[in-house]
C-alpha cells in the first residue's frame, strides 16, 4: 500500500525515551534487541499447533516442548521486566519488586485483555496481580518459578494454557513498552510509531489506543493532511519513508 509524497512527513530515527529508573532506549533499538527476539518465541510456539491446538479443552497438555516454551518466555519476561522497571540487567530482582512499580505506572494491566487470534479465546495474563502474592497471583509465573526450581517434579505445569498465558503476558508488555517509548509532542501525541512495524500473528489487544496501525509489513498514522509510514528494515531496524 503506497501514500502520496505531498502527505508524507520524514522523522528522525533516533528518538530517546527515558524508562524507569533513567534507562535510555530508542524505539528501534527496543525492537531490534527484544520485539524480534519475541517474534521468535512467539513463531516457535505456533509451531505446537501441528500437535497441540489451541483450545481451552488442551490447557492441562503437557510436554517437554511446553516445559522448555514456558522456561525461555518466562527469562525474556523477567528480562523486559527490568527495562520497563528501570533496574540494570544485571540487578538480581523479583516479581514483587516488578510489580510494585508496573501495577503503580499501570494499573489497568489487570484488566487488560488480550485476544487469540482467529479463535473464540480471550485471556487476561495479569488478571489478579497484585504486590503482596506476586508471584502466587500469577499462574503462569508460578509455573515458570516452580519448573526452574525443580523441572522434573512439575513436568505438568509446562502446558499449553501456562505458555499460553505467559507469552501473551510478554507481548502486552512489550507492546506497553512500544506506547512509553515513542517520541512524542508539546500535545503528548506519538511523533513515531507506537507499535512494531512486524505485528504479532497470535495475538491482538482489546481496546488498545494506539496512534499509529499496522499494515501489512509496514504500519502508518494518518493524522490530517499527514501520513507517516515506517517499513521494516531487518538491518536497521524501523525506517520511515
Amino acid at each position: 500500500m503506497g501514500f502520496p509524497t505531498q502527505f508524507t512527513q520524514l522523522l528522525s530515527e533516533n528518538w530517546i525515551c527515558v524508562i524507569g529508573e533513567g534507562l535510555e532506549m530508542t524505539n528501534t533499538e527496543f525492537s531490534k534487541n527484544y520485539w524480534r527476539y519475541y517474534l521468535m518465541l512467539e513463531k516457535k510456539f505456533l509451531e505446537t499447533i501441528e500437535y497441540v491446538e489451541i483450545h481451552t479443552d488442551n490447557y492441562g497438555s503437557f510436554s517437554n516442548e511446553f516445559t522448555m516454551l514456558l522456561q525461555a518466555i518466562g527469562a525474556e519476561l523477567d528480562n523486559v521486566f527490568k527495562v520497563y522497571c528501570g533496574f540494570n540487567l544485571k540487578d538480581r530482582k523479583n516479581i514483587s519488586d516488578y510489580a510494585k512499580i508496573i501495577l503503580s505506572d499501570y494499573p489497568d494491566i489487570i484488566r487488560q485483555i488480550v485476544k487469540v487470534k482467529d479463535r473464540d479465546i480471550i485471556l487476561i495474563p495479569f488478571k489478579n496481580w497484585n504486590v503482596e502474592r506476586a508471584a502466587q497471583s500469577l499462574q503462569w509465573w508460578q509455573a515458570f518459578d516452580d519448573i526452574k526450581h525443580n523441572r522434573c517434579e512439575n513436568i505438568k505445569e509446562g502446558n499449553l494454557g501456562n505458555v499460553l498465558n505467559i507469552l501473551a503476558a510478554l507481548y502486552l508488555v512489550e507492546m506497553k513498552l512500544f506506547m512509553k517509548l515513542a517520541e512524542r509532542d508539546q500535545n503528548g501525541r506519538p511523533m513515531e510509531p507506537d507499535v512494531p512495524v512486524e505485528g504479532s500473528k497470535e495475538f491482538d489487544l482489546d481496546n488498545w489506543a494506539n496512534r499509529y496501525t499496522q499494515i501489512g509489513d509496514h504500519c502508518a498514522m494518518i493524522d490530517g493532511a499527514f501520513c507517516v509510514r515506517y517499513i521494516k528494515s531487518v538491518t536497521e531496524g524501523n525506517k520511515e519513508v
